[in-house]
């Protein structure tokens, strides 16, 4: 499996699972820079939640399923499951679910416990037909353009979900 391929299954992971739940995916590419927020990395997904309170519980537990989708799309795809929060690669994502998840989970063991069962039903929902299709139309296109801005995930998405 190339590393290319795998990343746009990891970010289209992200893009649908957040566009199912609301979010508008402003963009997304294979590679991404280094910045103030973020380490390089080897793709990127933006997406605008509109207003957002950051006291609420199901919009926090929303930007986990988002995070976190693009891990299990990628464990999907490789057919494979390996703990975001030990396998170098999704690093990132599992401390940025940890960190959302914190005032949620105060004690670190049920932090733990409620992300691997949020990570549990995200594969089962991301093996469903017709979320698996979205997530690999949404793979072969970022594949073969390096870069899709809004419109372009919105017309492949839209599809999926009507």
């Amino acid at each position: 499996m190339d590393e290319e391929t795998l990343t746009a299954y990891h970010e289209s992971g992200h893009a649908v699972i957040g566009y199912a739940l609301g979010g508008t995916v402003q963009g997304m590419q294979l590679g991404g820079e280094e910045d103030d927020c973020l380490p390089a990395r080897f793709g990127d997904c933006r997406i605008h939640w509109g207003r957002v309170d950051p006291n609420l519980d199901w919009q926090r537990k929303r930007e986990i399923l988002t995070v976190l989708a693009g891990p299990v799309a990628e464990m999907v795809y490789r057919e494979e499951s390996y703990h975001p929060a030990v396998f170098g690669p999704w690093k990132h994502d599992w401390e940025q679910a940890w960190k959302t998840a914190t005032p949620m989970w105060g004690d670190e063991r049920q932090r733990m416990r409620g992300l691997e069962i949020i990570i549990v039903e995200l594969k089962r929902r991301i093996q469903l037909e017709q979320v698996w299709a979205a997530v690999a139309a949404l793979a072969d296109e970022l594949v073969a353009h390096e870069m899709l801005e809004e419109e372009r995930v919105e017309d492949v998405l839209s599809f999926w979900f009507q």
